[in-house]
């Protein structure tokens, strides 16, 4: 399935907060209300398994994560139709630049959402991932441990904004998120949604 027509009509990435229970007990939440949500713009986006990112992102986080990429325009849609929009999915990395948390622009710099190529799958709620950084195992988790599942997200979202084909939806990264640095390769693998790797550079 070629995820890059797809991505030519991106209109924006909706992004989950702390979303794998695992992560949630690492970082203290105990709350089960609505999920934290952010957006990021298509211009993150990247197929392309060399990353280039701005000379200003002095730290940045890698995080693995299942996308659920949508196929037709959608609102206020149940949750169990929520398949019949769903283009595919992808496994994605949501890389979050932390030291620019307090200014709000920890998501909007260009090519922090590389994504690997759209593919079927029959359960959303059945999916690992693993995300290994120069070889080393830093994350791994199963969608089934996910506390809002994606079905729920897409339904919940659909309430609040009209969701357009080929939007995306980061459903959340599994515990032990890592701080990356420039000239580490970061490798996503999952049985289900398949593998993708990226080389950090900065940009020049």
């Amino acid at each position: 399935m070629n995820i890059q027509a797809y991505l030519k009509e991106t209109r924006k990435i909706i992004g989950v907060g702390p979303n794998f229970k695992a992560f949630r007990a690492q970082k203290g939440i105990t709350h089960e209300e609505d999920p934290f949500l952010f957006i990021k713009s298509p211009q993150s986006l990247t197929v392309e398994n060399d990353i280039y990112l701005p000379p200003q992102l002095t730290e940045f986080i890698c995080e693995v994560e299942m996308a659920v990429i949508i196929g037709q325009e959608a609102r206020n849609i149940a949750e169990e139709d929520v398949a019949s929009i769903v283009a595919g999915y992808a496994i994605a990395n949501d890389i979050t630049a932390s030291a620019h948390f307090d200014t709000g622009r920890f998501k909007m710099f260009d090519q922090m959402t590389p994504i690997g190529q759209m593919v079927s799958i029959a359960d959303p709620h059945q999916v690992d991932l693993e995300m290994w950084v120069n070889g080393n195992l830093i994350q791994k988790d199963h969608t089934v441990n996910l506390l809002f599942s994606s079905n729920w997200l897409i339904s919940h979202i659909s309430r609040m904004t009209t969701l357009c084909k080929g939007d995306i939806i980061l459903t959340g990264t599994p515990s032990n998120p890592m701080t990356c640095q420039i000239g580490d390769v970061v490798e996503m693998k999952s049985p289900q949604l398949g593998n993708h790797h990226f080389t950090i550079h900065k940009e020049l």
